[in-house]
């Protein structure tokens, strides 16, 4: 079972991964913030990483033609591929 908590401090466009030793090269939540780890730690910290935008592609398609998601300026788009 997964549990969401919100973290007030964390800033936008980051997400917690783990609560654990970070490893050189992950990023952590430190107390003064974002931060690299550059060798592995020994103590726990909140690692985190920088949110990835969603991708959907668009394939444009004439008026009529199956299911049309978007329209605009007399031209119609279905959505071929949703990365979410």
């Amino acid at each position: 079972m997964k549990h969401e908590i919100e973290i007030p401090d964390l800033p936008e466009g980051w997400e917690a991964v783990a609560y654990r030793v970070p490893k050189a090269g992950e990023c952590y939540f430190g107390s003064s913030g974002i931060k690299l780890a550059l060798k592995d730690f020994e103590n726990l910290w909140l690692v985190v990483r920088k949110k990835q935008p969603s991708r959907i592609v668009l394939e444009e398609v004439e008026a009529g033609f199956g299911k049309v998601e978007f329209f605009h300026d007399r031209r119609y788009w279905k959505i071929v591929e949703d990365g979410k």
